[in-house]
């Protein structure tokens, strides 16, 4: 996967993102990235890495709260040890 990428959102816009790192846990492969929300500011955010019918690396929200918190935690060890 490219290091910078480009997302769209709930409004059918195109950002600019740009990955931190991507990590395996429990078995299912995840990507942490930074989206730009402003000139000034960006979002870190985390999805779900998959594979698509041809190959290719795309990303999906993760929707299953347990799921979400416990990758969630995950990141904030990655991150912190990062720091």
């Amino acid at each position: 996967m490219d290091d910078k990428f480009k997302v769209v959102d709930e409004n059918n816009l195109e950002h600019d993102a740009e990955v931190i790192t991507a990590f395996t846990y429990k078995n299912k492969d995840y990507l942490v990235y930074s989206v730009d929300s402003d000139e000034e500011n960006s979002n870190i955010l985390v999805s779900r890495l998959v594979k698509d019918s041809e190959g290719y690396d795309i990303i999906e929200d993760i929707e299953d709260n347990d799921e979400r918190q416990e990758v969630q935690n995950a990141v904030k060890e990655i991150l912190s040890s990062i720091e």
